[in-house]
C-alpha cells in the first residue's frame, strides 16, 4: 500500500533542466503553500530518480522533455521507488498523444508550461487530494483529434519496450538479431517492429532513422 500524505507534510521534487524555471515554480508554490517543502531539485531526470530514493517526495512535478530521461519514464521508475508518490507533468508539448501516454503511466496531473503561473497550485492540491487534473485545452481532445503534421516526439508515442526495439532496429539490426538480444520471439520482434512503423507513421528503416536522431532515441 502507497503512503498516506497529508497537506502538512508535503515533501515536493522539481525536475527542470532551467534553473529559472525551477526557481519560478519554488516562488509560486512557497507564496500560497510556505509549509511546502522542496526537498529535491533536480537539471535531469537521471538525478531526480537518484534524489527520489533518498529524500521519499510526496509529490514530484517534472518537466516533460529532458536532456536524459524523459519525464514519461522518469515518473514511470518513481513509481517503483516511491510507492504512492503523485505526480504533475510540465509540458511544451500539447499532443493528444502524449496525454495519453502519461494516463496510461499513471502520472495525476498534466500542464501545459504557460499555464503553471496561474493554475500550478490549483493542480498541486488537487493532486495532492487524489483528484486528476489536466487542465489544458488539449486535455479534453481525443487521440483521434490530433491535427495532421502536429509534431510528438517518438518518446511519447511508444512503449519503453518499443523504444528498445527501434533503437536496436535504427542500428541495423534484424528482427532476428533484436529477437535474441532483448529475449523475445522473433514474431514477438516482428509485430513491435510493425506497430513501431505505424505509430510513427514511416515506412522504411531509413525514415525510422531520421527519426530516431531527430528526437535523440539513439
Amino acid at each position: 500500500m502507497g503512503h498516506v500524505f497529508t497537506m502538512g507534510v508535503v515533501r515536493i521534487l522539481i525536475a527542470d533542466d532551467h534553473e529559472l524555471v525551477r526557481r519560478g515554480l519554488i516562488s509560486i508554490l512557497h507564496q500560497s503553500h510556505p509549509e511546502w517543502e522542496i526537498v529535491v531539485q533536480a537539471a535531469n531526470g537521471g538525478l531526480a530518480l537518484e534524489l527520489a530514493a533518498e529524500h521519499q517526495p510526496s509529490l514530484a512535478i517534472l518537466d516533460l522533455s529532458m536532456p536524459d530521461i524523459n519525464g514519461l519514464e522518469v515518473a514511470t521508475r518513481l513509481f517503483q521507488i516511491v510507492p504512492g508518490i503523485r505526480i504533475l507533468i510540465l509540458t511544451m508539448h500539447a499532443a493528444a498523444p502524449i496525454l495519453h501516454q502519461l494516463r496510461k503511466a499513471g502520472v495525476s496531473a498534466y500542464l501545459a508550461k504557460n499555464e503553471a503561473p496561474q493554475k500550478l497550485v490549483l493542480a498541486v492540491e488537487k493532486v495532492l487530494t487524489g483528484e486528476p487534473f489536466f487542465a489544458s485545452v488539449s486535455a479534453s481532445r481525443r487521440e483521434v483529434d490530433l491535427e495532421p503534421g502536429e509534431y510528438v516526439p517518438a518518446q511519447f508515442l511508444l512503449t519503453l519496450r518499443e523504444l528498445e526495439v527501434m533503437r536496436m532496429l535504427a542500428g541495423g539490426h534484424s528482427n532476428k538479431e533484436l529477437a535474441a538480444r532483448l529475449d523475445m520471439s522473433v514474431r514477438t520482434a516482428e509485430t513491435h517492429h510493425s506497430n513501431i512503423l505505424a505509430k510513427l507513421n514511416v515506412e522504411s528503416i531509413g525514415q525510422l532513422v531520421r527519426i530516431a536522431v531527430r528526437d535523440r532515441v539513439i
